[in-house]
């Protein structure tokens, strides 16, 4: 096995265990169940170690998950569009997703921290601060999750032909989490963003298979 071949393999290890760890980090993520917005600045920060993992853990996994689908790019070819397209979209997409993972993993909790036991016209100041951060998230999230969405239809575009069941999985996880993304954002359904968010971790299990073989 020549040093290219090793490298792959690794890599390929790497990205099957970054669509793992992404699947267990959102299956950790606090819930809220808060009714108003005393009983959320509690939860905030009550939650604010484990959001620190959660999201802290993903700031870790996205930047693995470019380094590895840059290794994959270079195996399909870097004299290809689409797949240094798929490239630049996910990692746009990537950038935009840990901006709103600053913002709902430490950015939220820090000031539910600082205002808990603030005087009631203080609070007020919170409250205008979760508006604002809330609505970055709003945008940030399906913005993120959206980039990489058509960055995984990418390439799998670009590989249906050598590796057929890897292409075709990758556009209809592209596809499928595109629609998810625009269905979150059109109906306000948000669970409809935890199945794309799914999805792209599946797609890093099949990039790691992909990544396994001798040839794409």
């Amino acid at each position: 096995m020549d040093g290219t071949q090793s490298t792959s393999r690794a890599t390929g290890i790497v990205a099957i265990v970054t669509g793992v760890a992404a699947v267990v980090l959102l299956l950790n993520h606090p819930g809220e169940q808060a009714t108003d917005f005393a009983g959320l600045l509690k939860d905030e920060a009550a939650n604010l170690t484990i959001n620190a993992i959660v999201h802290g853990g993903y700031l870790f996994v996205l930047p693995l998950q470019i380094v590895c689908y840059a290794v994959l790019t270079g195996r399909i070819g870097f004299n290809r569009a689409l797949a240094i397209a798929g490239l630049v979209f996910f990692a746009t997409g990537a950038a935009i997703q840990m901006a709103d993972l600053l913002v709902d993993g430490f950015m939220l909790p820090t000031i539910a921290t600082r205002y808990l036991a603030a005087p009631p016209d203080r609070v007020l100041y919170a409250r205008a601060l979760f508006v604002l951060c809330e609505t970055a998230i709003q945008f940030l999230l399906p913005l993120g999750i959206g980039f990489q969405a058509v960055g995984i239809a990418m390439w799998g575009s670009v590989s249906i032909r050598r590796v057929p069941w890897a292409g075709s999985a990758g556009i209809t996880i592209g596809l499928l989490a595109l629609a998810a993304t625009i269905g979150a954002m059109v109906t306000g359904m948000q669970h409809l963003m935890l199945v794309a968010i799914v999805l792209l971790a599946i797609w890093a299990l099949v990039a790691g298979l992909l990544l396994l073989r001798r040839t794409i």
